[in-house]
């Protein structure tokens, strides 16, 4: 299982590197094993991982195993996991369009986007927090109850999930969207759906977070 998971994590972090969600010194990503956590190391370029730089520590961050650092947003990752218990996977990282929202302290909203309405509803901003500091998590730990994805304000994205492909996802997903939503501005705005068809979509989005989902981290990308 360790090998395994330390795979997934730099699969996850090579794909964020590649597709520009992370520069050379942003982004971590961490996997939750019953009392203890993998995650990246510190100072790494998320590119050039290998699984033998995947640190092990327990779940009040003492290191386990590995010869780096962890990341130093570590402190956000383990309070993720103390919130829910339903957290397996904690991905951050910088995805320009969405960090845009985050920068400018605006949460991603939408009525005109069907996906972002069935999908997410809305992503929320956080208040500001220092980076490597206990006031990273301050401000998320009132969304992550009820949202997956949430924007840190003047710093990035985090997303959540039941494993570090299924928390990729949602913040590929939201990165796409929150581009989307830029360019519709400059194109002269959103057409609204009606009002009608935007309770709709609210149902499914309750229907798909009240459905039981299989496991991903096999997928192949």
């Amino acid at each position: 299982m360790s090998k395994a998971i330390r795979e997934q994590i730099v699969k996850v972090s090579k794909l964020m590197y590649e597709r520009a969600m992370a520069n050379a010194f942003e982004g971590n990503v961490s996997v939750r094993d019953d009392n203890s956590i993998y995650i990246t190391p510190s100072r790494i370029c998320k590119g050039f991982l290998n699984e033998d730089m995947i640190v092990k520590t327990d779940m009040n961050g003492n290191v386990l195993e590995g010869m780096y650092k962890p990341s130093s947003e570590i402190k956000l990752h383990l309070a993720a996991y103390r919130e829910r218990k339903d957290i397996w996977s904690v991905v951050h990282a910088h995805p320009p369009y969405a960090t845009a929202y985050a920068v400018a302290n605006k949460p991603i909203e939408t009525k005109a986007y069907a996906e972002m309405l069935m999908l997410f509803g809305r992503i929320p901003v956080s208040k500001y927090g220092t980076p490597a500091t206990d006031e990273i998590y301050y401000g998320m730990e009132e969304y992550l109850r009820d949202h997956d994805v949430i924007l840190l304000a003047n710093h990035g994205i985090v997303a959540v999930g039941r494993d570090c492909f299924d928390a990729f996802y949602k913040m590929e997903a939201v990165e796409t969207m929150a581009k989307t939503l830029i360019l519709a501005k400059i194109l002269g705005g959103e057409n609204q759906i009606p009002d009608n068809k935007i309770k709709e979509l609210d149902e499914l989005r309750e229907k798909f977070k009240n459905e039981s989902s299989q496991p991903i981290m096999n997928n192949i990308l």
